[in-house]
């Protein structure tokens, strides 16, 4: 598996759509709902997560039920952590949830990749 990481529009998928040569059939996005396929590609990890913090899953949980799904597969997550601290406590459960989330993939990853300007920047 690998892991990119970066901002809004940073160009994350373009990365990977060059690096890996993706198609369109080859990425899920996870903003439009579940895994339900095999693909080499899943992006917005980060509306996924929203999603298992509502349900009130811990990251281990959320990155075991992806398991099956990510594990051959670049995962593509917008950095959500930086920033403002949100007052609803919902929103930061959800933050603190995507960044554990993002720590099991990394550690769990072949390579690690954040993306800045359209730049890459090799984390592992």
């Amino acid at each position: 598996m690998e892991l990119i990481i970066g901002g809004a529009y940073q160009g994350k998928l373009s990365y990977a759509i060059k690096k890996y040569s993706l198609a369109e059939t080859d990425i899920f996005d996870l903003s439009v709902g579940e895994p339900n396929g095999v693909y080499r590609c899943f992006t917005h990890l980060e509306d996924a997560s929203k999603r298992a913090a509502k349900q009130g899953l811990s990251a281990e949980g959320f990155v075991d039920a992806l398991k099956p799904f990510i594990e051959d597969a670049v995962v593509i997550s917008r950095e959500i952590g930086c920033g403002i601290v949100p007052v609803c406590e919902e929103e930061r459960y959800y933050r603190e949830l995507h960044g554990k989330t993002l720590q099991l993939l990394a550690q769990r990853s072949e390579r690690v990749t954040r993306i800045f300007c359209g730049l890459e920047e090799r984390l592992k």
